[in-house]
């Protein structure tokens, strides 16, 4: 954050040793003690050795009046301090001897490049604080402490700047709060920019952090609820499909269940069936099947021994509301467009349009020589560009501002497919007809499924670089800001300027493939509109093909994620497919049969699924599958014979897993989005149901949604507003109530992206997960960004799935 200091107040800085005397802790805020100095301590010059020096301190008494929790580092779990760097700012935070150490590799440009920090209190207006804590460095350093807004416009309350060393200091202040309440302040240490050590690595540790306030009386944290043993969909179950629980236990032989109703009636029960142990989870598990309960109810639980489930729900319609709510969620995502009521379905939603200066975007400016860098730098990342574009309108991507063509094509694609699987396989294309979702492009004559899709597919084609100029036809790679922004920024009020990045082969051939899919879908609903589309795809193709190796690179993740991607064969097969159902062309049928992806993608053990924004030749095959193409019948019959193939992968998956997912990656380990692939592979098995009628196939899509609602090791409904635990706190910088009061809560059906074994963020890292079994690396967190992030690539398969299941509960008897 930026720190922007408006008070100040006297600070007493004491070098200190294990024989001398701390400076006192005082009742009440008071004026600083006079200097006792004692004889220095011996250079401490390790995180440990600075830890063991503060221990043999006397304590600074954090007291009962203390809005710092974890004052003193007495477990190994750091929260609710967290460590933060801003590329190239880099390095690790967390508790080292009972003290909290921030280790510095790369100091950055600013000094909150690299910080560590604390939040979640409130500073009130009036009140009188007094500060206190030990402070010491590996190396001798420039400190900057403050109390402050956690966010813009990051106001200042007290602040401080020390320099630092090995030898442990006690620093005492206080100060009184001259501006109104703020219930989202945070305690924040400064150690990077131009004043740091350049001798890194080096760090920075503190101990015994008090900011006291003798009206301040803390309130015990509320407990969550406790995680029960039996574990179910918390929406509830379609009354003529599978329905399945798992049990935690270690008991090794079946036990008995029963289905109670909402008077206690019992309605089903029987034994377990004994799973044993499921290494993703790390638990030990039964499983109840009571399919064969197929009537209606409401407030069910289902028991086994002493433990009982959550209340769920059997009826005809718990995934109704949810497929539109999961697709509200890109009309609430929309750039460029304020966001309205009654489209917007609560006031608290609304805002603004965002970056309307979208509308004009050049090129960053190339970097100088010495400009610092992100560790990971790649000369290839400054690779210029000319253009000024306007590339307006849109979704944004996820928790950020950014908004990037290859994660735009997969989540439009995934829109576009589910109105041409409706149509020309399924049964409810009408309930996504005209007027069906409330958004501003209803009543206009065209569905309104497609008129969502359109936003995105419009943004995409403008990033297209225009006729007459260097690179014609290929396609800008992403749009985002020069440098992160805060939690609590309202797209309309971001004040960081915004760039176009250079364009790449995979994000021209994302707008070959949508557009292409685009054309044949508006062919008749908007003919010039489908002309257009056309144009744009074979020109993005013509231009792929003379340029086929132009790739984004890693490093470019400042403001922004980099998208990168070295093997963009499967794009090209993509691209070639769409082209080809559109316009039945033999060069695109030729290039098909010359693909390395002619025959369908082998699953990858390690992340178990057939597609994702980088692996994208299954959506090719999938439209080759679904929409009448004029292929030879055996070619069609080949394809969906191919995804039946790997639904039958993801069948076996899910009759192994202890919560039967569908996913189950070897050795375990789930990757960022880890329920964009849950749900991905249920797409596959939901088409191979389409093909073949066989409803195993309806099961495991029943499985991977059971999971995502509920049945999952942490009791955790994924999808806000849904369930008895549904998420609550996902990353993101509008709906950022957690961070900050005045920004709303998320509206329902948004989805989060679930567990992460890779622990990139520094919350989970202070949550103190390492080690966690991949299915419980997760926290509800907004600052837990590597596991709670939310992005248009995985709510596109939340609502294709919901929409399936709302439509099998219409045609699926139930069983008699």
């Amino acid at each position: 954050v930026r720190p922007r200091a408006i008070a100040r107040s006297s600070v007493l800085v004491l070098a200190c040793s294990a024989c001398g005397a701390a400076a006192p802790a005082p009742a009440k805020p008071a004026p600083a003690p006079s200097s006792a100095r004692a004889e220095p301590a011996p250079a401490a010059r390790t995180p440990r050795e600075l830890g063991t020096a503060f221990a043999a301190l006397p304590s600074l008494a954090p007291g009962d009046h203390n809005l710092v929790k974890n004052a003193s580092f007495d477990t190994a779990k750091s929260l609710p301090w967290t460590a933060s760097f801003t590329a190239p700012a880099a390095g690790s935070g967390g508790v080292t001897a009972g003290a909290y150490c921030l280790e510095v590799t790369n100091a950055g440009a600013k000094p909150w490049d690299a910080q560590f920090r604390h939040r979640e209190m409130t500073i009130q207006k009036g009140h009188a604080y007094a500060i206190r804590f030990k402070v010491a460095a590996t190396e001798p350093t420039h400190l900057a402490v403050r109390v402050a807004m956690s966010g813009p416009p990051y106001k200042g309350y007290w602040s401080r700047s020390i320099d630092i060393g090995p030898v442990p200091q006690v620093v005492t202040s206080d100060f009184t709060m001259p501006l109104d309440d703020d219930p989202t302040a945070e305690f924040a240490f400064h150690v990077g920019g131009s004043a740091a050590n350049k001798a890194t690595p080096f760090s920075v540790c503190v101990d015994d952090v008090v900011l006291e306030d003798p009206q301040f009386t803390p309130k015990p944290d509320a407990a969550p609820p406790p995680v029960p043993n039996v574990l179910v969909n918390q929406v509830g179950y379609l009354p003529g499909l599978t329905k399945w629980a798992v049990i935690k236990t270690d008991a090794t032989a079946p036990l008995a269940w029963k289905l109670l109703g909402e008077k206690g009636d019992v309605l089903a029960g029987g034994d377990t069936i004994v799973r044993g142990a499921d290494p993703s989870s790390g638990d030990r598990v039964h499983w109840v099947d009571f399919s064969a309960f197929t009537k209606t109810g409401k407030g069910l639980v289902l028991h086994v021994g002493d433990d009982a489930s959550h209340p769920f729900e059997v009826g005809p319609a718990v995934y109704r509301k949810l497929k539109y709510d999961a697709l509200n969620y890109f009309y609430q995502s929309r750039s460029g467009l304020p966001i309205a009521m009654p489209y917007a379905r609560a006031e608290k939603w609304t805002r603004p349009a965002g970056h309307p200066g979208d509308q004009s975007v050049s090129c960053a400016p190339a970097p100088s020589p010495d400009a610092p860098r992100d560790p990971s730098y790649d000369p290839s990342s400054d690779r210029h560009c000319d253009d000024t574009l306007n590339v307006a309108d849109g979704w944004y991507d996820a928790g950020d501002h950014g908004k990037y063509v290859v994660n735009g094509g997969i989540a439009a694609w995934t829109l576009l497919d589910q109105y041409e699987r409706t149509k020309f396989l399924g049964s409810s294309v009408a309930d996504f007809g005209d007027g069906k979702l409330g958004i501003p492009e209803s009543h206009n004559g065209v569905p309104d499924l497609i008129d969502e899709a359109r936003n995105e597919l419009e943004f995409m084609m403008k990033m297209q670089v225009p006729e007459g100029h260097p690179m014609a036809g290929m396609v800008h790679h992403k749009i985002h800001d020069k440098e992160w922004t805060a939690l609590g920024t309202r797209p309309d009020q971001d004040p960081v300027a915004r760039y176009l990045h250079p364009v790449s082969t995979a994000a021209t051939l994302n707008v070959a493939a949508t557009a292409a899919q685009g054309a044949r879908i508006w062919r008749e609903l908007d003919p010039s509109f489908a002309k257009t589309c056309l144009d744009r795809a074979e020109r993005a193709w013509a231009a792929a093909v003379a340029n086929p190796t132009l790739y984004a690179p890693a490093s470019d993740s400042i403001g922004g994620g980099p998208y990168d991607d070295t093997d963009v064969s499967d794009e090209f097969y993509w691209a070639a497919a769409e082209l080809y159902v559109t316009t039945k062309k033999s060069a695109y049928r030729d290039f098909l049969a010359s693909s390395p992806h002619r025959d369908g993608d082998a699953i990858d053990p390690a992340q178990p699924s057939l597609m994702t924004w980088q692996h994208t030749a299954t959506l090719g095959t999938i439209s080759l599958a679904v929409v009448p193409n004029g292929l030879p019948a055996a070619e069609v019959a080949a394809r969906r014979n191919g995804l039946v193939k790997a639904a039958d992968a993801f069948l076996a998956m899910s009759a192994h897993a202890g919560y039967r997912t569908g996913f189950e990656p070897s050795p375990p380990s789930f990757p960022w989005g880890s329920n964009s692939f849950v749900l991905n592979n249920a797409l596959v098995m939901a088409l191979a149901f389409d093909f073949t009628h066989d409803k195993k196939y309806l099961a495991g899509v029943v499985d991977a949604m059971d999971y995502v609602l509920g049945r999952n090791p942490n009791d955790q409904s994924y999808v806000t507003g849904y369930g008895f635990r549904p998420l609550e706190h996902p990353h993101h910088r509008f709906w950022a109530h957690q961070a900050n009061a005045a920004f709303p809560e998320p509206p329902p059906g948004v989805l989060s992206g679930g567990p992460n074994s890779g622990l990139q963020d520094p919350y989970v890292k202070a949550l103190g997960l390492e080690g966690c079994a991949p299915m419980k690396c997760f926290a509800d967190n907004i600052e837990a960004w590597s596991a709670n992030e939310e992005a248009i690539n995985w709510n596109a398969p939340l609502a294709w799935v919901a929409a399936f299941l709302d439509e099998q509960s219409a045609v699926q008897k139930p069983r008699r």
